[in-house]
């Protein structure tokens, strides 16, 4: 996938560990709606991954987000959690 635009209306980081590992994620959202994640470091290694596209939030409650950046986080947090991973 081409490089994320850089109209990120909210960015959140999060972690997951099992008995092989300790990962850690970004997830973004950007202006257009679409909630992306990727994986950044394994065992504290950075990792260069694609960027994978996790949801795309309907226009009225994107609307709703636009103007308002911590409502934002907290809904990128919500669709995190959502997904397993525990917000860091």
């Amino acid at each position: 996938m081409a490089l994320i635009s850089p109209r990120v209306i909210a960015q959140v980081s999060s972690s997951s560990a099992s008995e092989l590992a300790v990962m850690s994620w970004e997830w973004i959202m950007r202006a257009d709606g679409q909630v992306f994640y990727r994986l950044t470091k394994v065992d504290g290694r950075r990792e260069r991954n694609p960027w994978t596209l996790a949801t795309r939030l309907p226009p009225a409650e994107l609307e709703a987000l636009r103007g308002d950046k911590s409502r934002a986080a907290e809904v990128l947090d919500v669709i995190a959690r959502q997904h397993g991973h525990k917000i860091s």
